[in-house]
């Protein structure tokens, strides 16, 4: 164990027991034995844990000792090399330990590079550079709040207070920990002053943090929540047009997109020849989710994300010259669809085809022949 005399003071024969009885308990299972929270930071306070982890050779390695001695916490607990992968790659809200602990015991120099080397990968995504993989990451760490979102619209329409507010706060950590992310900056974002300090924030954030942090009522929790997940998805989206611009060209967007279309369009026909209105909305839908989809990133410069929903990317394909196939789905009119079906079929070669973008259909076996034998099919 490293000298740490000068780290916890007086409590450094404490700290030192307990190192000592993990090490008893566990041996060669452990890696690592670190310090990190407050007493690292030297923000420490009357009420300050201690915080001590240990991390084990295998993943399914658990043990804890966690104690209060003299009315203080310390606990020491398994803290796994996969979670820390986690805070390396900035997914964690407690990536800055890393960067702000102290080993107190290695079994090797291979732990405690190993550890090092994690505190590296994370300090490199809070360069210039990793800005635009960290535009992604945060927006990614705004979807996973799907389910947390849902239950807790479950319990603020069944009034369960506690279960809301539970609910509520986890949601409102994640949508701080993303917004972190989101700036690379490496802060606690329990203190909601380091978060309002970032440069870049939802519209109206400063607000709808007080609204959250205030109310105790859940149907009031579920209505700052969303407003708080709308106002970051703005933000995320205004980010991601503004970071990941990427110029691209009809051909880029479409390449080799007909034979897929096609097929779309295909089961649109299927489907309205057998008035299968959940197979036409699948088939119809997907039609129009990818064409829109390539129009937006060519005229856009942005792949839509998984954080875009259609109404931010759908193009007007009727302005553009396709048959109204949405609307006649909406009225139900499945012999008109089919009709309509070989017009937009010709409108969607032509509007390739003007583009410069090569269809990939082929009347016969000897014309696919010759377009892989070519250089193109070869590409």
């Amino acid at each position: 164990m490293q000298d740490t005399r000068n780290l916890f003071g007086a409590r450094q024969p404490i700290v030192a027991a307990l190192v000592d009885a993990l090490l008893a308990r566990q041996g060669d299972e452990i890696e690592l034995i670190f310090a990190y929270g407050s007493q690292i930071r030297g923000t420490t306070h009357a009420y300050s844990d201690v915080d001590l982890s240990w991390t084990p050779v295998h993943d399914e390695t658990w043990d804890a000792i966690t104690v209060m001695v003299e009315d203080r916490l310390y606990d020491l607990y398994a803290m796994h090399w996969s979670q820390l992968e986690s805070m390396a790659a900035f997914r964690n809200v407690s990536s800055s330990v890393l960067l702000h602990s102290r080993i107190l015991y290695a079994r090797d120099d291979a732990a405690a590079a190993r550890f090092a080397a994690l505190g590296d990968r994370l300090r490199a995504l809070l360069a210039p550079e990793a800005r635009p993989e960290m535009v992604r990451r945060a927006s990614e760490i705004v979807r996973s709040v799907g389910w947390d979102l849902a239950l807790l619209r479950l319990q603020a329409e069944a009034g369960h207070r506690p279960g809301a507010l539970r609910q509520a706060l986890g949601i409102f950590r994640t949508v701080l920990h993303a917004l972190a992310v989101l700036n690379q900056a490496l802060i606690d974002t329990r203190k909601i002053e380091q978060v309002l300090a970032l440069p870049k924030l939802p519209v109206g954030f400063a607000e709808l943090a007080t609204r959250a942090m205030a109310t105790t009522d859940a149907v009031e929790a579920l209505a700052v929540t969303e407003a708080l997940l709308e106002a970051t998805r703005a933000l995320l989206l205004t980010e991601e047009r503004d970071v990941l611009r990427e110029p691209t060209t009809y051909p880029e967007a479409f390449h080799a997109a007909y034979p897929e279309l096609k097929r779309d369009l295909q089961g649109v026909i299927q489907a309205s020849e057998q008035e299968d209105m959940p197979a036409l909305k699948g088939s119809l839908l997907s039609l129009y989710h990818e064409l829109s989809h390539a129009i937006a990133r060519v005229t856009t410069g942005v792949a839509p994300s998984e954080l875009s929903v259609l109404a931010d990317y759908g193009a007007d394909l009727t302005a553009l010259g396709f048959p109204p196939l949405l609307d006649l789905m909406l009225e139900q009119d499945y012999a008109k669809i089919r009709t309509q079906c070989d017009a937009y079929d010709a409108r969607l070669r032509a509007f390739l085809t003007g583009h410069e973008v090569d269809l990939n259909a082929f009347a016969d076996l000897d014309a696919l022949r010759a377009f892989l034998g070519s250089e193109h099919g070869q590409a």
